[in-house]
């Protein structure tokens, strides 16, 4: 299945403000917005000029504006860009946003060569891109400077796969044994081979798949990361945990602990990468 931009736009034009309140709804969104918040603490400098693509609601980009010293916020949708304006402008920070633009991650020609200092694309865009992840890939690198920096999250297929198993289970009494076969040898998520009600089409990706297309460009992984670990706990486990606040606080701490050993990079919910171009 080839890249369909009306997909994610679609999706996210009709999302009203569900991404401006799901990592903060319950300990699952918490514990994500913990993770990612912790990294781009530590690879942005006050000094940057930074690009936040698939900003979505503004999530991060409350935060990211307080790091540099100039942000762009993008995103494929449109709904999602005036929500994350409105947004900035109760919090009182719209005049911190250099400027807002509509695009498309694999077209973003209204950006000259190396731009940026540090690009921001978390929360899932690449896997939105299916056979264009290194057109989108070279067009990131492309406006971003030398020596910069990239931010990008991913959805992790097999975090996903063991959070959602059962539902995994019941898509197989619908799509037949082979779709099973299909989603699990390769993640992917199409109209052909595996044609969810939700028309939610998307590549949820292994690390060993990014390693592979990271490898294709003049980069260096500075750090790999999961997030969402301890979401395999189950929700009601993790919500009782978040209710007892000094043992939520050391389950925070933890999470952003473990989600840098190697052994768990698959497992959490989403892959964060940190790459410096070279």
């Amino acid at each position: 299945m080839s890249y369909n931009p009306e997909i994610p736009r679609s999706r996210y034009d009709n999302y009203g403000d569900r991404e401006w309140t799901r990592l903060e709804k319950d300990a699952h969104g918490e514990l994500l917005y913990q993770v990612h918040l912790d990294i781009l603490k530590r690879y942005i400098k006050l000094t940057d000029k930074v690009l936040e693509i698939g900003a979505g609601s503004g999530r991060y980009t409350k935060d990211i504006v307080a790091m540099c010293s100039e942000l762009t916020v993008a995103d494929i949708s449109s709904h999602q860009i005036e929500f994350n304006k409105s947004k900035m402008c109760e919090l009182s920070l719209i005049d911190r946003i250099k400027a807002y633009h509509v695009i498309d991650v694999l077209d973003m020609s209204v950006f000259e060569d190396s731009s940026f200092d540090c690009v921001v694309c978390i929360g899932g865009v690449i896997n939105y891109l299916l056979d264009k992840e290194n057109d989108g890939i070279q067009e990131i690198l492309r406006v971003l400077k030398s020596d910069g920096v990239l931010i990008v999250g991913a959805m992790s297929f097999i975090g996903a796969s063991l959070y959602y198993l059962e539902g995994i289970r019941y898509e197989k009494d619908q799509f037949g044994l082979e779709a099973t076969k299909w989603i699990f040898d390769t993640g992917i998520q199409d109209e052909e081979h595996y044609p969810v009600e939700s028309k939610h089409y998307v590549h949820m990706m292994r690390s060993t798949e990014l390693d592979a297309l990271f490898a294709q460009f003049p980069v260096r992984v500075q750090e790999r990361s999961s997030a969402g670990l301890f979401t395999q706990a189950g929700d009601a486990a993790l919500e009782n945990a978040r209710n007892d606040k000094e043992f939520w606080k050391l389950i925070v701490e933890k999470e952003i602990a473990f989600t840098k050993l190697q052994g768990t990079l698959d497992c959490g919910m989403n892959i964060i990468y940190v790459v410096q171009k070279l």
